[in-house]
């Protein structure tokens, strides 16, 4: 009796599931407006914690091994920076464009976009130490 009406049930209760909301399309999907604060990008607050967390593996101090010191702002502004309000090579690097042969993070997948936005607004915004 028990088996009847579980295998009576169980069709039911997947036709249930399937409307019941779990079917939806993604693109109707709500999310929240300010996921990715790229208004607020302070250097001391957002881009050294990017930097830190995704970079300074390979990248941290005067030994690092490529060379490259992303732990000195001089170096970074420098990077961030060709001249006044260019894009200059840390753009490029970490969102995988402008012909930069030298895609980072090496060897491992691209930053997230919310990431590179503030690497972006920051770069917009002349680089500032703040």
């Amino acid at each position: 009796m028990i088996k009847k009406a579980f295998l009576f049930a169980l069709p039911l209760m997947i036709i249930v599931f399937i409307f019941s909301g779990c079917y939806k399309d993604k693109t109707q999907l709500q999310y929240p407006a300010n996921t990715c604060d790229t208004t607020n990008v302070t250097f001391n607050t957002n881009i050294l914690n990017i930097l830190d967390a995704s970079c300074q593996s390979c990248h941290k101090g005067a030994s690092s091994s490529s060379g490259i010191n992303l732990y000195d702002y001089a170096t970074i502004k420098s990077l961030a920076l060709d001249g006044k309000y260019v894009y200059g090579s840390l753009l490029s690097s970490v969102s995988f464009q402008g012909g930069n042969p030298y895609p980072m993070p090496q060897g491992a997948i691209q930053l997230p976009a919310c990431d590179i936005n503030q690497i972006r607004a920051w770069v917009n915004k002349g680089a500032p130490d703040n």
